[in-house]
């Protein structure tokens, strides 16, 4: 309760410099929009959350499906359809493009997850798959796993997927970063619960978390991109 009151705050300055994941959020409309253009016909969107995907995606049947105690205990949402992305409820070659975003590492059995989209998807349907590489464990005990981008091909190209593009998201400034901006958050956090005196230092976090996002933008946007260390990657994959 008390992370998500504090989550609940920042939400509201995530997309200004201030937020401590400003790196990732910065460029979020833009990203789900580039989504909602490549989705077409019945869209199933696998833990979809509060379905902040959705206003993306026009002319589309869209269905939001998450996990009960995920929505219900965690994140107080609720999806047009309850389900495991393990064993989805849904006939064979039912879906035209499937949404798996940011969710595959909190799955204890992924390979069970794609099995399944490559069953409900029609042969060429999409599948939007997007995870986080460089990024600190979230959302815990429900995180399991973390790929690379030639992992991730390797996993889905077993069960008939293959690659129509893959996106390699931030640069080695900009994941740096947004890490330190993390451990800068999360030891004042810390402070805070343990009521401990070096909490007084807290009050020059926003400085520190604005010059940092201002820094790393700014060399960044000087920077070719370079994917040795990205925060997250983006696959879209084709079923064959």
């Amino acid at each position: 309760m008390f992370y998500r009151n504090i989550k609940k705050t920042l939400a509201k300055i995530r997309h200004t410099p201030l937020h401590p994941q400003w790196i990732v959020y910065r460029n979020e409309h833009q990203y789900h929009s580039q989504i909602g253009e490549q989705v077409t016909g019945t869209v199933l969107d696998i833990g979809c959350a509060d379905q902040h995907i959705k206003k993306y995606i026009q002319n589309s049947n869209y269905i939001g499906l998450d996990y009960y105690q995920t929505a219900t205990h965690w994140y107080g949402t609720q999806p047009d359809v309850y389900g495991d992305a393990q064993t989805l409820p849904f006939a064979d070659n039912s879906m035209d493009t499937v949404l798996l975003l940011d969710v595959l590492e909190h799955l204890p059995h992924p390979k069970d997850c794609i099995s399944e989209i490559a069953r409900v998807l029609k042969p060429t349907g999409l599948l939007v798959l997007q995870v986080p590489f460089i990024y600190p464990i979230h959302d815990a005990p429900l995180d399991f796993q973390r790929w690379t981008q030639y992992g991730l091909e390797q996993l889905v190209s077993k069960y008939g997927f293959t690659t129509r593009q893959k996106i390699t998201i931030g640069k080695p400034l900009e994941t740096a970063g947004l890490l330190l901006n993390i451990a800068i958050s999360k030891t004042i956090l810390n402070w805070l619960r343990k009521k401990n005196p070096a909490l007084i230092l807290g009050i020059l976090a926003p400085m520190a978390i604005l010059s940092i996002n201002f820094f790393c933008w700014l060399f960044s946007f000087l920077s070719p991109m370079d994917e040795m260390m990205p925060h997250s990657y983006r696959l879209i994959l084709e079923k064959q």
